[in-house]
Order: C-alpha cells, then structure tokens, then sequence
C-alpha cells in the first residue's frame, strides 16, 4: 500500500510545483517505533519525561528545617581551602547558619581552583579591607 500527500503553502505553489511524497507502510512504523518509549503496546510520546529527583532534597530541606538555620544575605562569595592548596569556590552562594547548633550551610554552584588562581584575589580582597578599616 502506498499512500501520497501533496502540500501546498498557502496556495503559492501549484499542484505541478510540488513533488508527491510517497510514504510506505514500512517507513510508517519505522517513525512510529522511534517515537515510542517502552514496549510494544505503550504509549507513544515524542519526549521521554525526565523524573524529578528531589527525594534527597526533601530530606535534606526537612533535616535543615530541624537545625532551624536561617539565610544570612550579602554574601558574594566562599572559599572553602581544601589540604592539597585548591579550594572550591562560590560565587553568590546560598549561606545558612544555626549559631544554637554551630551550623554552616553553604549550597549553589561552586568551581575548584589552585592557589595560584585565587592568591592574586585574596590579596586585593585583603587590601581593601584593611584601607576600609582604617
């Protein structure tokens, strides 16, 4: 079985104009089974829905919940120096903190640095801050 679809745009192309696509039973099921996401006799959708992994961040909301942190704001960024030299940086981090518990929370996106990429501005931090203090 063969099966012909002629399309025109609007009327902007003449029925002479445009070639006839010709699409066969085989080339039919050839795109159905691409679309289709479980086996034979599940639904077919033309994206697989991702699942939300947000157990973990539940449990980990609800035990901050329990500490009873709260957000500190004006923190533009963190270092955290690891024993070999680098350390993680964060710019624009999320700080939590807990004085009751002696709790830090310190969570977004972080990237790791060696001390010679972040000497030069700890040192100009360290500058303005002692011309500010005097």
């Amino acid at each position: 079985q063969k099966i012909q679809f002629l399309y025109f745009i609007e009327n902007s192309l003449q029925p002479s104009d445009m070639p006839a696509l010709t699409i066969t039973k085989e080339l039919l099921e050839k795109r159905a089974a691409a679309v289709r996401t479980g086996g034979k006799g599940s639904v077919r959708r033309t994206v697989k829905a991702p699942h939300k992994a947000s157990g973990d961040d539940k449990k980990v909301q609800g035990t901050l919940k329990k500490l009873g942190v709260a957000p500190i704001n004006e923190i533009d960024e963190a270092y955290f120096i690891r024993g070999d030299g680098s350390a993680f940086f964060f710019a624009n981090p999320k700080v939590q903190a807990s004085m009751q518990s002696q709790c830090f929370v310190v969570s977004g996106n972080y990237e790791t640095k060696t001390p010679a990429e972040m000497l030069p501005k700890l040192a100009a931090d360290a500058q303005a801050a002692t011309k500010a203090a005097i």
